[in-house]
């Protein structure tokens, strides 16, 4: 039985993802990636311009899901790790199928379970810069953003 989730049935979905959504090519991806820089508190000894992903993964699917930028039948979701790290990626709901696009940053296949779709209402900085990266845009449809009384920007989802 075909895994619908493998390494290389992802990076087909990817790919797809990046240019119908995103309107990029992969390397184009990439670069955008690399311009916002080493993602803050994240991926210490991994991140560089060839591992642009790495570290990112919640950052660009909060600039997804606050951008509005995820398919049809897709939700943004996360998951726990053992090592008390956590994963992110996009998931159809109906078929399971992934589109994972951080995916880059891991050596091996990713075991996709369990997933969540419990997110902060904080637009931390890493989501800001992968936002003006990709030239994405929050979209004020969805969500309010406002400041507490911190001064940290909440991006509140607006109720139908």
């Amino acid at each position: 039985m075909k895994n619908i989730n493998s390494r290389i049935e992802i990076e087909k979905r990817n790919e797809k993802f990046i240019r119908d959504f995103l309107n990029l090519s992969l390397d184009e991806y990439f670069k955008k990636l690399a311009s916002a820089g080493k993602p803050k508190g994240y991926a210490d000894n991994i991140w560089s311009e060839e591992n642009p992903t790495a570290g990112r993964c919640g950052s660009v699917i909060g600039a997804l899901r606050l951008s509005n930028k995820i398919p049809k039948d897709y939700i943004a979701c996360g998951q726990n790790e053992l090592n008390g790290g956590s994963h992110f990626y996009l998931i159809n709901t109906t078929t399971n199928e992934v589109i994972d696009p951080t995916s880059y940053q891991m050596n091996k296949e990713y075991n996709y379970e369990n997933h969540h779709t419990k997110f902060l209402p904080q637009i931390s900085k890493n989501v800001a810069d992968t936002l003006n990266a990709l030239d994405l845009k929050i979209d004020e449809t969805k969500f309010k953003v406002v400041k507490d009384k911190r001064g940290v920007k909440l991006a509140i989802k607006i109720k139908k």
